[in-house]
């Protein structure tokens, strides 16, 4: 059975369960006191209609401070709890704020149709805001059925009235909800899986008790995918690669501890910190910016929150698939469903430490990168910058004795892309050599530099 299919496989089996887990949010609680403080309103005004304004300012203003976590604790249940004590008075915009937090599940259950019915009422009533969701809705078949007139409507609407997201939705050639090759691949997935899907029993989980985290080091390859906040509804999948390596050997959690790179398509380089849990690799510290649909020319950033990685092994291979919880504080909300399914390509078999790790010509490595045999000739690469790098990449390093010398790049299944060489034999002493490579795909690569008896090496990575 090929890695791929093996891969599909395992993707299919967490669509239906981890990451059911991630989209569903936690339900509406009934208010009650006990849950949420009670807002005494001052009746003293003898004009009812001021009376309600002031109830109204009162709980719109409580539900924006736990919406965005302003001087208290963020909570999403308790600002729908407010939003919907200022909407039953009657206030356009909470009604707005709840069509809002129930499209993405945000402090009630996730429920487009109810959504979309209270952005109708606000963009009857001529709100921007309700005019360009109600438009998404019909764009993407949220709540509505599915109808581009429609949805220009509402957005061209919106977007006459000055909200910005309207036009650059209309600017947009196709909706979130249209991705076609994020959907044929799940496709691919779920036909590739059915037949033997008992086959996914014969993974045996990594044990916690292994001795060091050497099991999962390595380069991993495979997609991150991306739903609505439904979680019914791919609209995106993106290669990525993940390099794990040892962590730091001082650390605490020495035999955990992992470091590493995750390189998404059309992403940041994101530096990864880890330890390796209970048949899980869980993430901390880290933080990257991605594009989508709503910020196809700004990158937002993110922080993996609560992200773990289920660690299944079957026979020589290894892979890594969860689901990925994520938050951005740009936007001070969780972003959507995300999974992820990789398997490893290549291992370090625990002897990497970092980037600039370099191994001989006979395969044997050390910190310096020198030959068991004191009386070659030696090279140590010193080091290597920026890396991850964009177009040039620049390789400082020392000889022992006069050498020529050849700069490569190879990739990690063993092409090489590109090749730099010296004007003639180098005398023993340090050099600093700068690579072009042009335009080749971004990702993780072997540099290699060969001199005569050996060869020192060191992981890059071009964005």
């Amino acid at each position: 059975m090929s890695n791929i299919s093996i891969l599909k496989r395992l993707l299919l089996k967490n669509i239906y369960g981890t990451l059911i887990c991630l989209c569903c949010y936690c339900p509406y609680k009934a208010a009650s006191q006990s849950i949420h403080p009670v807002v005494t309103v001052s009746q003293s005004d003898s004009n009812p209609d001021n009376a309600r304004l002031a109830a109204v300012k009162k709980y719109y203003a409580l539900a924006l401070r736990y919406k965005d976590g302003d001087s208290v604790a963020q909570d999403f249940d308790k600002a729908y709890y407010y939003f919907e004590k200022a909407s039953e008075l009657g206030d356009a915009q909470s009604t707005y704020a709840l069509g809002y937090l129930h499209y993405k599940g945000l402090g009630t259950t996730q429920d487009y149709e109810l959504a979309a019915r209270l952005f109708r009422q606000g963009a009857y009533t001529g709100r921007e805001n309700s005019m360009y969701f109600y438009g998404l809705c019909w764009r993407n078949g949220y709540g509505e059925e599915q109808n581009e007139d429609s949805a220009k409507y509402w957005l061209t609407k919106a977007a006459d009235l000055g909200y910005k997201q309207a036009v650059w939705e209309l600017q947009a050639k196709t909706p979130e909800n249209s991705n076609n090759d994020a959907k044929k691949l799940v496709r691919q997935i779920h036909n590739a899986a059915l037949p033997q899907e008992a086959v996914l029993n014969q993974f045996i989980p990594v044990k916690a008790e292994l001795p060091d985290s050497s099991v999962i080091q390595g380069d991993y390859e495979g997609y991150i995918i991306q739903y609505d906040w439904s979680g019914k509804y791919v609209v995106s999948s993106k290669k990525l690669h993940l390099s794990i390596e040892a962590g730091d050997a001082s650390s605490s959690a020495a035999n955990t501890g992992l470091s590493g790179q995750w390189l998404e398509e059309g992403a940041d380089t994101a530096i990864l910190h880890a330890t390796l849990g209970k048949d899980s690799l869980v993430f901390a510290d880290t933080k990257y910016r991605r594009k989508d649909h709503y910020s196809i020319n700004r990158a937002v950033t993110y922080n993996f929150r609560d992200a773990a990685l289920s660690l299944v092994r079957k026979d020589d291979s290894v892979f890594l698939a969860g689901s990925i919880n994520m938050f951005s504080p740009e936007r001070n909300e969780p972003s959507k469903p995300l999974f992820v399914a990789l398997v490893r390509t290549s291992a370090d078999n625990g002897n990497a430490t970092n980037n600039n790790t370099t191994k001989t010509k006979d395969g044997s490595k050390d910190s310096t990168g020198k030959n068991n045999n004191s009386n070659q000739i030696t090279a140590k690469l010193l080091q290597v910058y920026p890396n991850p790098f964009r177009t040039q990449v620049s390789v400082k390093f020392e000889l022992s004795a006069p050498s020529n010398i050849d700069v490569q790049l190879w990739t990690i299944d063993g092409k090489m892309v590109y090749s730099k060489s010296s004007d003639g034999i180098l005398n023993a002493s340090q050099y600093t050599i700068t690579l072009r490579p042009g335009n080749i795909a971004g990702g993780t690569y072997i540099l290699r530099l060969v001199y005569q008896g050996g060869s020192v090496e060191a992981k890059v990575i071009k964005k």
